[in-house]
């Protein structure tokens, strides 16, 4: 049995707790166990999420890094907090990188900002 780890940078404002909540719930939709952690900052950590998951009786753990593109964090900070898990598989997925469907987005942040002539 698997479970993924949703994986975010994190940051001090709160924020991020609830993008980490709404994409986990989304990811709920297509997978049965969904934890999510943070590289810094919020809680729960990574090791934390991922111990989380382990205790639920999964044999592996899909890491999903909400990432952009494969920095420090990636290659360093993910693999580093994820040593003491014991027992369990551990696969870490690419992150998102370049992707159409990441500029079709962003493509109606630009229309919408223009539409409302206002910004953030």
């Amino acid at each position: 049995m698997y479970g993924v780890l949703l994986v975010l940078h994190g940051s001090k404002i709160k924020e991020w707790q609830d993008v980490a909540i709404q994409y986990a719930n989304l990811l709920r939709k297509y997978f049965d166990l969904v934890e999510y952690g943070f590289i810094e900052f919020n809680q729960p950590s990574i090791t934390e999420a991922a111990k989380k998951l382990a205790s639920n009786g999964v044999d592996t753990i899909i890491v999903v890094p909400l990432l952009f593109a494969a920095g420090t964090h990636f290659k360093r900070d993910i693999p580093k907090q994820l040593e003491e898990i014991r027992g369990v598989k551990i696969m870490i997925a690419e992150p998102i990188g370049v992707d159409e469907r990441v500029a079709e987005i962003l493509k109606e942040r630009v229309e919408e900002v223009l539409r409302s002539g206002t910004g953030s």
